[in-house]
């Protein structure tokens, strides 16, 4: 017998369950180690690879060709060596005789396929919004927000004349930067949101307020603190959406978005161990509960550093690692793993920089965490440069240890400081308390920053050593982000 015949003979078959950035990330990583491997790979989608957090440039015109949001097809998965079925549906798994159940949806089709190893990456689905009649949820122009087919569809009634009035239901990411997106094309947006606040589960009062006002000065109406309870059909056209109704008011949008949240799709692996919302609990290997079953992507909750427990925080640079760490523990490769995250994230609107990682003091709150803040406004760099910018940064920490628990930053204009937080978040992730994190040695240059950085000032002003207020020198008297 060859060596080349045993090959054949002990190479595993892996299926992937989903082609998206986890799925895409497991595959080229799984080949790259061992192009040997067969794989077989399958999506519901007739695409892969889209950058979902593009739709919003697209709309708006700044990404001109929605086809360059792709970065691999089936065509180089393909060429790697994996066999790539697209438009095919998996509707069962059977973990105990390690089968799958596969419909082609081009034909109808149902097929059985089974493997050795899998990987799980079937991702999330947007949320329903709940209380609204279904019969009115299933007006014309009232769109979701995920798949390049959407991304399609959005980028069209943005230049459609007779959309004049927009709105978005969910003030997170994708709902502001759709606000942003939509205004930019001239339309008149609201934007609603049961919280009272945007984007509250990252970033707390001293940040949201500002971008609040920005957001109300580019003339997007803000509907914060209002629950949709129903949709009204244009008068002109009854079975398209004319009017959004919430407990507080009536608004007009010939284009409704929904971006309320993502569900996990976890129902084919009901044996599995998983959180609250369904979300998969795997270890840094990506290994689920169900032996020879990995998981990567939106699907999963991955050990949350800042919570100490597993949580699903659903963003594109987790999908990609977690593929990673997958692919190299069914490829026997040590050391690979993701310990940990801590929901690390940012975000460009209406002029504001902003990023954050960990939690904000709003959540740990909610949570019952016993914690403090320190919050400082500084210039970039020392005054007597004359062209400096104004960052603003939060630390939140608990109250008797100090380990660092979230951290977020801000500034406005082409100043932009976010890539610090990286900074911090691999302090959360390591558990770091602030007195070690002011000591990281760091440079200090009058082009750059001044000597006493706004991470160093906020540290110190938390551990009671406040030199700028000792010595009397008010934040307020300095250049701010305020009225701009």
């Amino acid at each position: 017998m060859t060596s080349e015949t045993t090959r054949k003979k002990t190479t595993e078959k892996i299926v992937v369950v989903g082609i998206n950035h986890a799925g895409t990330s497991a595959i080229r990583t799984l080949l790259a180690q061992d192009p040997e491997l067969e794989i077989n790979a399958y999506d519901r989608n007739s695409n892969i690879s889209f950058l979902g957090c593009g739709i919003a440039l697209a709309v708006g015109g700044t990404v001109k060709n929605p086809e360059d949001l792709f970065y691999c097809d089936q065509v180089q998965l393909d060429a790697l060596g994996a066999k790539v079925f697209m438009e095919h549906d998996v509707l069962a798994i059977d973990t105990q005789k390690k089968t799958i159940r596969v419909r082609d949806l081009k034909t109808g089709r149902e097929f059985q396929d089974s493997y050795d190893k899998l990987v799980y990456a079937a991702g999330s689905w947007p949320l329903d919004i709940p209380g609204v009649p279904p019969e009115k949820a299933r007006l014309k122009n009232i769109m979701l927000c995920k798949l390049y087919q959407h991304a399609q569809e959005l980028i069209k009634k943005a230049d459609e004349p007779e959309i004049s009035s927009v709105a978005v239901i969910g003030a997170g990411y994708i709902g502001i930067e759709l606000a942003e997106a939509y205004r930019q094309k001239g339309k008149n947006v609201t934007l609603i949101d049961y919280e009272t606040r945007v984007i509250p589960r990252y970033f707390d009062t001293e940040f949201t307020r500002l971008l609040e006002d920005d957001m109300r000065r580019a003339g997007i109406t803000l509907a914060l603190g209002e629950k949709v309870i129903d949709f009204a059909p244009s008068p002109q056209k009854p079975d398209h959406v004319g009017q959004v109704i919430t407990d507080k008011g009536h608004y007009p949008a010939d284009l409704v978005i929904t971006a309320v949240g993502f569900r996990p799709n976890t129902d084919l692996l009901s044996e599995a161990e998983k959180t609250g919302n369904g979300a998969l609990i795997v270890d840094g290997a990506m290994k689920t509960s169900i032996p020879d079953v990995w998981a990567v992507g939106d699907s999963v909750a991955m050990y949350h550093a800042a919570l100490d427990r597993h949580q699903q925080v659903a963003l594109a640079t987790n999908a990609v690692k977690s593929g990673i760490a997958a692919a190299s523990s069914i490829n026997g490769i040590p050391g690979v793993t993701v310990e940990s995250m801590a929901g690390t994230n940012a975000i460009c609107v209406f002029e504001n920089n902003l990023a954050s990682t960990g939690l904000s003091e709003a959540a740990a709150r909610e949570l019952g965490l016993p914690v403090a803040s320190s919050y400082i406004e500084d210039a970039d760099r020392p005054e007597f440069m004359n062209d400096y910018g104004i960052t603003r940064i939060k630390l939140v920490y608990h109250e008797k240890t100090f380990r660092l628990l979230g951290a977020q930053i801000g500034s406005h204009g082409e100043i932009n400081h976010t890539e610090v937080i990286y900074f911090l978040a691999l302090a959360i992730q390591k558990k770091m308390a602030l007195p070690e994190i002011a000591f990281t040695d760091v440079y200090f240059l009058p082009h750059f920053n001044k000597p006493f950085n706004f991470i160093l000032t906020a540290i110190l002003k938390a551990i009671g050593l406040d030199y700028e207020a000792a010595a009397g020198k008010s934040l307020e008297r300095r250049p701010s982000l305020e009225g701009k």
